[in-house]
């Protein structure tokens, strides 16, 4: 015992005999609270926390009495600056509130000018307003001098006051604004103050209308989110997309408009609740006309019209959430849904596909031939794992499904009714039935759609919860008899197998 002792004790000799350089290196890779305890190894690193060359402090994290907290930080940089210490990287999370602005904006106001003389090669500072939902706290002006800043995270600030004729972020890289109240004209001056932005997030910005991402500003953006989860876009609010070299695309809630047709970084693209526009027209347009990705590995689009992607050869992951309304104002009816649709699949088919679908008031599809379906080319139809069918007329289900087979090959078929629940009317949960017994005939009767040559098996089943596991379904036979037996339809799927040659 007394032995090992010893070695741990010879050990720890030995790294505290390390250069101060090396043993700062190896501080630099634990964040501030991991680096503070240290101290408690020894003597000799009692004191090497504190020279590191990064800093990272975070009100969160602070532990004890919050006001304390600036004062730690306040002493530490002053230590640093008295010292001439190297400090390359300072990260700073902070929280303005009522009672705290009498000391956290001075602090501001000392630090961040001196920061740019103290050699600070990264400034990262997160700023929140914890006024509730009420967005009262103006940024303090200081922040638009910080000529060090590499990230920048506001939340809840109101950036309309105090801005300076000249913004020196010429070292932002990444800019995070959400639930920031922000003029257009002051958007648009901070966003051309930042040459070398790599990272964009906008979530929530009131005021913001128009973001034009364009090559000669910000020709190094590799990343860009947009979310606002307001129940109607806002009529004037637009995203202009003109960069190639986009890495991923997040986009929540607004209009778009896509001015070039190569995106040959393209990655990741997500698009929710969005409008497309073509590129000479304020008119709306139901695709978005991207003619390469070559390198784009996951897409997911949730939305009314169905989007166009000529080529997406290495995509991995696609996920797909659609909508059908039948109103009379609507112009993509299933002569020219199901076209669309295909040639959108045809152009991911080495994806993982996921198609999630929900169907509103329609109470019948009408028959559409095949070829029209296909667009009159003879495609194969898509492999796929999931397809998910959302109704509130079960009626409807079977002709989706059919003009559905024809274009894709699901392996799991989930049906979903939009209002199943211990109050649905009994009549409508005798439909539901009906429907499955629709199902199970298809299987095994000789009235058979062009699809169901290529269909080896279909089975009907049920989840186990006690298991939790799916089984085939025993009570197939009973589904359409009026008795007081009605299965889950919640937790019921159909599960196909098709034959290997598509």
């Amino acid at each position: 015992m007394k032995k090992a002792k010893q070695e741990d004790e010879g050990n720890n000799s030995r790294i505290s005999d390390l250069p101060k350089d090396i043993l700062h290196r190896i501080l630099y890779f634990l964040s501030q609270e991991d680096a503070v305890r240290t101290s408690l190894l020894s003597k000799s690193w009692r004191y090497v926390w504190c020279t590191r060359p990064n800093l990272d402090f975070s009100d969160n994290n602070f532990k004890g009495n919050k006001n304390n907290f600036l004062s730690v930080v306040d002493k530490t940089l002053q230590l640093y600056r008295d010292q001439n210490l190297c400090l390359e990287e300072f990260h700073l999370s902070i929280s303005l509130t009522y009672y705290w602005d009498c000391t956290s904006v001075p602090f501001l106001d000392k630090w961040i000018p001196l920061l740019a003389t103290m050699g600070v090669k990264e400034f990262r500072l997160s700023v929140v307003s914890n006024h509730g939902s009420r967005m009262t706290r103006n940024l303090p002006s200081v922040v638009y001098k910080a000529e060090s800043l590499n990230l920048l995270r506001l939340e809840r600030c109101n950036l309309v006051q105090n801005i300076p004729e000249k913004i020196p972020f010429v070292r932002l890289q990444v800019l995070r604004l959400q639930t920031v109240s922000i003029e257009q004209e002051i958007f648009d001056k901070i966003i051309s103050s930042c040459p070398l932005l790599t990272d964009m997030w906008f979530q929530e910005c009131k005021g913001l209308t128009t973001i034009k991402l364009e090559t000669k500003l910000h020709k190094h953006l590799k990343h860009f989110t947009f979310i606002s989860n307001d129940r109607y876009i806002e009529e004037k609010r637009c995203i202009e997309i003109d960069i190639p070299t986009l890495e991923t695309i997040k986009i929540n809630g607004s209009k778009i408009r896509v001015n070039i047709r190569k995106f040959g970084n393209l990655k990741s693209l997500t698009l929710k609740r969005v409008e497309f526009y073509s590129n000479n027209s304020i008119e709306q347009s139901h695709q978005l006309l991207i003619d390469d990705a070559p390198n784009m590995e996951y897409f997911y689009y949730s939305g009314c019209f169905i989007p166009s992607i000529s080529s997406a050869p290495n995509c991995r992951e696609s996920y797909f959430k659609l909508f059908i309304w039948d109103d009379d104002d609507d112009v993509e009816d299933s002569q020219s849904w199901f076209p669309r649709l295909s040639k959108l699949l045809q152009a991911l088919r080495h994806s993982e596909i996921s198609l999630n679908i929900f169907h509103h008031s329609v109470e019948n599809i009408p028959h559409v031939r095949h070829d029209v379906i296909n667009g009159g080319d003879n495609n194969k139809p898509v492999a796929m794992e999931h397809l998910r069918l959302s109704s509130d007329h079960v009626r409807s289900l079977m002709p989706l499904l059919n003009g559905l087979f024809c274009i894709c090959r699901p392996r799991n078929v989930d049906p979903k009714w939009l209002e199943v629940g211990p109050e649905y009317k009994e009549s409508e949960r005798k439909e539901l039935s009906e429907f499955w017994f629709e199902i199970q005939e298809m299987r095994e009767s000789g009235n058979r759609e062009i699809w169901q040559e290529d269909l080896e098996d279909l089975n009907i089943e049920s989840f186990d919860s006690s298991r939790k596991k799916w089984q085939p379904f025993l009570h197939a036979t009973r589904l359409s008899e009026e008795s007081a037996f009605f299965p889950d339809f919640g937790r019921m799927r159909l599960r196909l197998k098709w034959r290997e040659s598509l």
